[in-house]
């Protein structure tokens, strides 16, 4: 037979397993009143993370898609300089033209700027886009009246005898370091000095007594 020490022992050491059970059972919500019987709700512990989420797994992602490269910055005496190292190359005439509603952008008149050379005389497309802003700027100064400082424009070379659009996204997969591969020279704007020749001390065309001293109309342009 047990002892009355020996079963109090046992009371309570069931007691205390019984507790500790209790302290790990999840949080169960009953209801009261006179409602129908129904199935206790089981509360989940709040702010609970599974160990994949904690491990970063199926979390949405902080990163952000990096955008393509951009074109580089060119400058207008670096691009004349390597024209002209170019001088076994064609020459491609380029212009531009106001930028309208698709019927009247080809209503609106070409407007020759300069030429291009590229080194393997088959990127006049690549010459034009990666240096459009050379000839943007450049159309700007030699047609100060026709172009509107705030108008939008259109790129395009002459191909036979025709102007052919030229987009500016023809220049995002060029190859890195093409912009050395490539120049771009300007009509002369004998009221700056920009792309002009000079031959005893006044302007000249290119062909016109031998090509003269190249003009120093970009030396008091910073970055030029």
């Amino acid at each position: 037979m047990i002892s009355y020490s020996h079963a109090s022992l046992l009371l309570s050491a069931c007691f205390l397993c019984v507790s500790n059970i209790a302290s790990f059972t999840p949080q169960i919500t009953r209801r009261h009143g006179h409602e129908a019987p129904h199935h206790d709700a089981i509360t989940p512990f709040p702010h609970s993370q599974t160990a994949l989420s904690m491990a970063g797994f199926g979390a949405a992602s902080s990163k952000k898609k990096k955008g393509g490269a951009k074109v580089p910055k060119l400058k207008a005496k670096a691009q004349w300089d390597r024209y002209q190292d170019m001088k076994q190359r064609e020459k491609i005439n380029v212009g531009v033209r106001i930028k309208g509603d698709d019927d009247e952008s080809s209503a609106n008149e070409w407007m020759e700027v300069g030429r291009v050379r590229s080194a393997d005389d088959d990127n006049a497309e690549v010459a034009v886009a990666m240096q459009r802003a050379l000839i943007a700027e450049h159309s700007k100064r030699i047609y100060p009246v026709q172009i509107p400082a705030n108008a939008v424009l259109e790129w395009g070379y002459m191909s036979g005898e025709e102007w052919v659009v030229v987009d500016k996204s023809k220049g995002d997969d060029a190859p890195k370091g093409v912009e050395k591969k490539i120049g771009f020279e300007g009509i002369s704007d004998k009221a700056t000095g920009f792309y002009c020749y000079y031959h005893e001390g006044r302007i000249v065309e290119k062909e016109e007594e031998g090509m003269g001293t190249r003009g120093a109309g970009f030396a008091a342009i910073k970055g030029k």
